[in-house]
């Protein structure tokens, strides 16, 4: 695991802090953590787990994040 592997996940972790799977009381990082697992598991590499870690804020979280994820991408 990568150090921009392990910020996307605190990323993610706080953008959908709060959220929950529809209809349970699972959080909702759940989710794009078992994507990111099944990138990896079907050789995704580091680049495309993190986009599955990623996948879901703006939609979920609001815009609002939008520039602190392009921050991250930048290279």
């Amino acid at each position: 695991m990568t150090a921009q592997f392990t910020q996307a996940i605190a990323f993610a972790a706080l953008a959908h802090e709060g959220q929950t799977r529809k209809g349970t009381g699972i959080p909702y990082i759940t989710h794009p953590v078992a994507v990111a697992g099944l990138v990896a598991r079907y050789g995704g590499d580091d680049e495309l787990q993190i986009a599955a870690l990623l996948h879901d804020v703006l939609e979920d979280a609001g815009e609002h994040w939008a520039p602190r994820i392009s921050v991250r991408c930048r290279r």
